[in-house]
């Protein structure tokens, strides 16, 4: 699925467009490719705003979706906004134009592997941005902050900090 704010193209060896693909269609001949090009405006409009409020307002992702929900906008499905789709939204390299595959693997009879950063394979501008890239860098460095496990010295060394002279004494 090529995700809310994108479509799938159909181009042929010589990258001429030749049909917007639906969900469930796929490419008859060997020699076309599909990629990703820009939605509706008003769906491109909506994943720059998701952007503007996560990285400028420090909007939380369920934040977003429950604004999105108020205003009537539903997702690509045609679903209500979930915590899940946003952050889904904030934190995929295709809004810049990367295509990254080979996320994960499997072999026969046996459990999906997710891979880990350095096996994934990744194309940078494979397709047009609807983001600009140092608003999704942005996006990806405050969710690496919010998600950084301290140690439990970092945690006490925090709350001497912040702890007030009367607090008691760790």
């Amino acid at each position: 699925m090529a995700g809310y704010g994108l479509r799938r193209r159909l181009v042929d060896e010589h990258r001429q467009p030749k049909a917007d693909l639906r969900t469930g269609e796929h490419k008859s001949l060997q020699t076309d490719r599909v990629i990703l090009v820009p939605g509706p405006v008003e769906e491109v409009q909506t994943v720059r705003r998701m952007y503007r409020l996560f990285v400028e307002e420090r909007r939380s992702e369920s934040e977003i979706a429950a604004i999105l929900n108020r205003e009537g906008t539903a997702t690509d499905l045609g679903r209500p906004w979930t915590r899940d789709t946003v952050h889904q939204i904030v934190t995929n390299e295709k809004y810049v134009g990367n295509n990254v595959f080979n996320r994960v693997s499997f072999k026969l009879k046996k459990r999906r592997v997710r891979n880990p950063p350095d096996m994934l394979v990744r194309t940078a501008g494979a397709f047009e941005a609807i983001v600009p890239p140092d608003l999704f860098v942005r996006a990806a460095t405050l969710i690496e902050e919010r998600s950084r496990r301290f140690s439990e010295a970092e945690m006490l060394d925090g709350l001497k900090v912040t702890c007030s002279p009367d607090c008691p004494r760790l």
